[in-house]
């Protein structure tokens, strides 16, 4: 598996912010989107946390995080093309 850089993992967290319709936060150091019922955060440092419903991943690898958080949402039957 290819590691993501910084860059990429925000272009990512961008793509999945317009398929959920969502406003994502950007700056130099952290990147993110929040919704209802979900939570994304990824930090420049190289950790991110998130939470779908009732289920949480925290303090884990920025793409590990992007992986999980993007599986849930395909689970709770969001159709994400990103």
């Amino acid at each position: 598996m290819t590691t993501m850089t910084w860059s990429e993992l925000r272009i990512r967290v961008a793509r999945l912010g317009a398929a959920l319709n969502v406003v994502v936060r950007s700056d130099p150091e952290v990147c993110g989107l929040s919704g209802d019922s979900f939570h994304l955060t990824l930090h420049h440092g190289g950790h991110g946390d998130c939470t779908v419903s009732n289920l949480s991943l925290i303090d884990c690898p920025n793409e590990l995080v992007l992986m999980e958080f993007e599986r849930w949402m395909r689970g709770c039957g969001h159709h994400l093309e990103v």
